[in-house]
């Protein structure tokens, strides 16, 4: 996968208030060193990783002094340690780099130290600093002087090394130039609601990735224009757009979204994932609001709740088609374009009050209808006890009969501030195996019949001790007040060995309270999601006929 385009409008981004004044960065004078980091306080600062891998402070070789920073687990050659600099140049200046570094490889390998941009479309560019042949076990120095792009809007400086498969340390980074004119605060006014049409332009969508986002009066939902997403070369490549200063950090917003494909080549539907990315002290997340499984040649909305958390930087809002095993060989489904129209992002709390709005219209008109037609009282009764029915369809998923993710989120929102109800509380998470093999293979009915077995088995486990949510495609979320680890982990072994026709296996993931680990419900889903991946993995690598999803 081409993470280096995938990196893309995310980390680039990152905001910053004011000049390094970290304990590996100082912004001083004009024509003054306004980077010097030799890692010798034991202090990362503000350098992160571009793309993958980790970083971490390193005392077994240092150029001077006795520490160095070390990348590790590296899997893409462009992966490498990064430094964000929006604050730091000014666009048109040129600036003097000169840095070391160092890898105990068996061979020669080439470092280099390169520049990215972003300008004020969302489009980004690279440029070489320097670049250089390291022979193992030798500190070798990296130095030149580089012009910074006139239309740079934000810029990142990261190392990389061509050879994808070894840990690498960099030390002694000073970069010297004009310190870059402070900026003015940008106040920012946030709206209750956003609605995105496309009828004059594209409305700052670009291209998320190697591909092409046009404006098109081909196809709309409304109006007379959509977005059109072609010339992909990964499933993770759609129409993109920034929305940091759209919406407030931990406060429910709503997303909404219409998706529409057409085309003899592709097959009669496809799920599409509306995304959000972004990043928070430098770790970039992927988060999934909703997907849905859309018809050939009809308009279809995904559309979800989420909150994002507090320091959130980057927010960007994407969509792109589901994802496949990483590796796997893609298909003219897994690349197809399509049409994206009516974009909607809206506080919670407005669309909330919109539905009480709506709701109060309808008891009144059944107060009046129940004062006028007292004769058929009956039949009132019988429409009320139907639209109480229908109220409680909006929080269960039709298809499982689950609780949906709407319903999910408020019982996430109100966990997270009641710590006593955690305390009571066993979860789990449970993925389905294999769903992409047996879409594939058997077709999207008995995928749906492996989601609904899915559904069927965590519902008959536990009862009426708690609650299921399912939260994505495949994906579910369970809540009790029994323990049920070791009779999930049962049942679905047990029903893997029942041949129903399709293959079939559930991941599972398990975590309670714990006040020094995981004391918030927000560590113990992650401790899930964790331990759900591994028993995912395990899964995979024991049954890899199937490894394509």
């Amino acid at each position: 996968m081409n993470f280096k385009a995938l990196f893309f409008s995310s980390i680039a981004a990152i905001s910053m208030t004011a000049f390094f004044v970290s304990p590996c960065t100082s912004a001083l004078a004009e024509s003054s060193v306004i980077v010097n980091c030799d890692f010798d306080d034991k202090e990362l600062g503000k350098w992160a990783t571009f793309g993958g891998g980790g970083i971490a402070l390193d005392t077994s070789s240092a150029n001077s002094g006795d520490t160095s920073l070390k990348v590790t687990g590296r899997k893409e050659t462009y992966q490498g340690p990064a430094l964000n600099c929006d604050d730091l140049f000014n666009p048109g200046d040129t600036y003097d780099f000169n840095g070391w570094v160092y890898h105990e490889g068996d061979s020669v390998k080439t470092v280099s130290w390169t520049v990215k941009y972003v300008d004020n479309f969302g489009n980004e560019s690279f440029a070489q600093i320097a670049s250089g042949d390291v022979e193992p076990g030798v500190w070798t120095e990296l130095s030149s002087s580089l012009a910074i792009s006139e239309d740079a809007v934000s810029s990142l400086i990261y190392f990389e090394c061509s050879d994808a498969n070894i840990d690498f340390c960099i030390d002694d980074i000073t970069i010297s130039g004009n310190a870059a004119v402070p900026k003015q605060e940008k106040t920012v006014e946030y709206l209750d609601e956003y609605n995105m049409d496309f009828e004059n332009d594209t409305e700052q969508w670009s291209s998320r990735g190697e591909m092409r986002v046009v404006h098109t009066d081909e196809y709309s939902q409304s109006g007379t224009h959509s977005i059109y997403a072609t010339n992909r070369t990964n499933t993770w490549n759609g129409p993109t757009t920034m929305i940091s200063d759209k919406i407030i950090r931990n406060e429910s917003y709503y997303y909404s979204a219409y998706v529409m494909y057409n085309g003899s080549e592709y097959g009669d539907s496809h799920v599409f994932r509306m995304e959000l990315q972004y990043s928070v002290d430098g770790a970039v997340t992927y988060n999934l609001i909703a997907d849905k499984n859309v018809k050939k040649g009809k308009w279809t909305e995904i559309d979800g709740y989420y909150t994002v958390p507090e320091g959130a930087e980057n927010i960007s809002l994407y969509i792109q088609t589901d994802n496949i095993e990483e590796d796997a060989e893609l298909t003219a489904d897994d690349l197809m374009s399509y049409y994206v129209d009516n974009v909607t992002i809206a506080k919670a709390g407005l669309v909330k009050k919109n539905n009480n709005i709506r709701l109060a219209v309808i008891i009144g008109c059944t107060a009046a209808a129940l004062a006028v037609l007292t004769v058929v009282g009956m039949l009132v009764f019988k429409r009320c006890k139907k639209n109480s029915e229908a109220l409680e369809l909006v929080s269960i998923d039709a298809m499982t009969r689950a609780f949906n993710r709407n319903a999910y989120e408020k019982k996430a929102a109100e966990l997270e501030s009641d710590t006593e109800k955690l305390k009571t509380m066993y979860f789990a998470l449970c993925d389905v195996n294999f769903l992409k093999y047996i879409n594939d293979n058997y077709g999207h009915d008995k995928g749906d019949a492996a989601i609904i077995r899915c559904a069927e088995m965590l519902t008959k486990i536990i009862g009426k001790s708690g609650s299921i949510y399912r939260t994505g495609g495949d994906e579910f979320v369970c809540m009790s007040r029994k323990p049920i680890k070791d009779e999930i982990l049962r049942n679905a072994e047990a029903e893997k060995k029942i041949d129903k026709g399709y293959p079939f296996a559930v991941a599972c993931g398990f975590a309670v309270y714990d006040s020094e680990l995981y004391p918030t419900f927000s560590k113990i889903v992650s401790e899930c999601d964790k331990e759900m991946y591994a028993h995912k993995q395990k899964i995979k690598s024991e049954n890899k006929e199937f490894s394509r999803q």
